[in-house]
């Protein structure tokens, strides 16, 4: 088992480089990468173990506990229901893919579902027709639609013949820099 201290900093110089590899790295402020990381190591648990110590986190959430299968070296397997399909089906993916998809559903901290809140809620007393009217009362849109017609793209002008200069190289400082002159 290596140190935690000492497996910071690698982690660290790991994640920097894959986000270089993918083209994401100048998206994340620089102070990230001088402040000291707290990389948390455990060992590695048998899979059933595996499986209690992550069903608090995976209930509610995005797969309930009794969707989860099996997890082998580097697989889960999970059942599932195709849109409009009564029948169970499984499905096996690797670790890092379970993974990926199951975080894209977790909310940062301070959000909550809306489901829980509000008209959406199960217990909403109001029906949806009746908040529907009451939103189109509060906000009439009137018989035709507005037409909004699509911004005009910025272009730089030729101050002497007046047409759209193609841009080569963009060398200015802050966005404000860049004046449409149309």
């Amino acid at each position: 088992m290596v140190p935690v201290k000492a497996l910071s900093p690698i982690y660290r110089a790991l994640f920097k480089e894959n986000m270089l590899q993918a083209g994401l790295l100048e998206h994340i402020d620089p102070q990230v990468w001088t402040i000291p990381w707290n990389v948390h190591s455990q060992a590695k648990h048998h899979s059933h173990s595996a499986f209690t110590y992550l069903a608090p986190y995976v209930f509610k959430v995005a797969i309930s506990n009794h969707r989860l299968v099996s997890l082998t070296d580097r697989t889960v397997t999970f059942t599932y229901r195709k849109v409009g399909s009564a029948r169970l089906r499984t499905a096996q993916l690797d670790v890092m893919e379970f993974l990926r998809r199951f975080l894209q559903h977790v909310l940062p901290h301070g959000f909550v579902k809306i489901r829980h809140f509000g008209f959406l809620h199960a217990s909403c007393a109001i029906p949806l027709a009746t908040i529907r009217l009451m939103i189109m009362l509060g906000h009439p849109m009137g018989d035709q639609p507005t037409s909004q017609k699509p911004p005009q793209p910025l272009a730089a002008r030729c101050p002497t013949c007046g047409a759209p200069m193609r841009v080569v190289m963009g060398v200015w400082a802050t966005p404000r820099a860049f004046v449409d002159t149309g």
